[in-house]
């Protein structure tokens, strides 16, 4: 046989090639969502903060609204950014990991906008006059609705648990 030619995969290679990360991140999901379910705060939570926190610096100069919407929208765009790149790369890997990413990021900031009535969640200024989505959703007039957008972030984080899932079927 040439050098140049390789033997096929044995099924199982390929198996563990396709969807070993998917196994693999699988049980990170789940550990998400029932973090979520607990509300147990994780390390993951803390640099969903770092950068949620940044993104009230970066959009602090376009105005009240979107320097309150800065940190969870930050929160989405960064890894949103990754998933982008990686997908224009046909990066696999890079995908799976970086929807998850973003997939706990939208659990967080779904957490974050389903608290704007009851504002329990304890804030790094200690008011809870300061708490982005009670702001946000009282302006617009939608606070009794905070439970909605929390739901909606929600089904968000589940579409994107889905897809970093089941990317191997998309991408090969």
């Amino acid at each position: 046989m040439s050098p140049y030619v390789t033997e096929p995969a044995a099924p199982t290679q390929f198996f563990f090639r396709r969807w070993g990360l998917s196994c693999l991140l699988a049980p990170v999901c789940g550990y998400l969502l029932w973090a979520y379910a607990t509300g147990t705060f994780t390390v993951f939570d803390t640099t969903a903060l770092i950068i949620h926190e940044a993104g009230h610096v970066f959009f602090a100069p376009f105005g009240w609204t979107l320097h309150l919407l800065g940190g969870s929208l930050f929160q989405l765009i960064l890894p949103g950014l990754f998933v982008v790149s990686f997908l224009g790369r046909l990066y696999r890997p890079g995908v799976q990991i970086a929807l998850v990413w973003w997939g706990q990021n939208a659990l967080y900031v779904s957490t974050y906008a389903a608290d704007a009535q009851e504002r329990a969640l304890p804030l790094i200024t200690n008011d809870p006059a300061t708490h982005d989505w009670w702001n946000l959703l009282r302006a617009a007039g939608l606070l009794p609705y905070d439970d909605v957008v929390g739901g909606l972030f929600l089904g968000l984080a589940l579409l994107a648990f889905a897809a970093a899932l089941l990317v191997p079927r998309v991408i090969l």
